[in-house]
């Protein structure tokens, strides 16, 4: 695979986008996560390890969100101040506050279609595999990415709408 310095040029300046986007645009490591993106990618092309590369795009921003979630890692391991400004400002949630988001949650779960109820109570409840919820469906894996897609996003409109009553209430 042949990467002209053009194109080399247009990816970094995406990267540096996304990177700003994700970490904050005041952030000192902005350059350095687009530079370790590009030498993971390169060395990728390298090797003819990219699986199909017509979609080169969304390769490098796989490889970018991996390099994202590895700094963030990195951070929370550390520094410790990261850590103890997270443990002191999310207090504890009462029990009666986690039984109501839990009914909400379930509430919203029993209003969706089955198969949307079966994906999302798999995934996030029961911590099941991308391959065993495909399996018992018998869908592939293009088709869950759908399906998760849409049922994410039935979900969040199910269970927005039911906490606007509530959330009125409280002012």
């Amino acid at each position: 695979m042949e990467i002209n310095g053009q194109t080399l040029n247009n990816f970094r300046l995406k990267l540096r986008c996304k990177v700003r986007y994700h970490v904050g645009g005041a952030c000192p490591d902005v350059e350095d996560l687009v530079q370790e993106t590009l030498v993971r990618f390169l060395r990728f092309a390298k090797d003819e390890r990219i699986r199909n590369p017509a979609n080169i795009g969304a390769f490098l921003n796989g490889v970018c969100n991996n390099v994202i979630l590895e700094y963030r890692r990195r951070l929370w391991r550390d520094d410790p101040g990261v850590r103890e400004v997270r443990e002191e400002g999310c207090a504890s949630t009462p029990d009666v506050e986690l039984m109501e988001v839990r009914e909400a949650i379930e509430a919203g779960l029993a209003q969706l279609p089955d198969r949307d109820h079966a994906i999302l109570r798999a995934l996030y409840l029961e911590d099941r595999s991308r391959d065993e919820i495909c399996q018992a469906l018998g869908i592939t894996d293009a088709q869950f990415r759908v399906v998760l897609f849409r049922a994410k996003d039935r979900f969040r409109k199910i269970y927005r709408e039911g906490l606007k009553p509530w959330a009125a209430g409280s002012h």
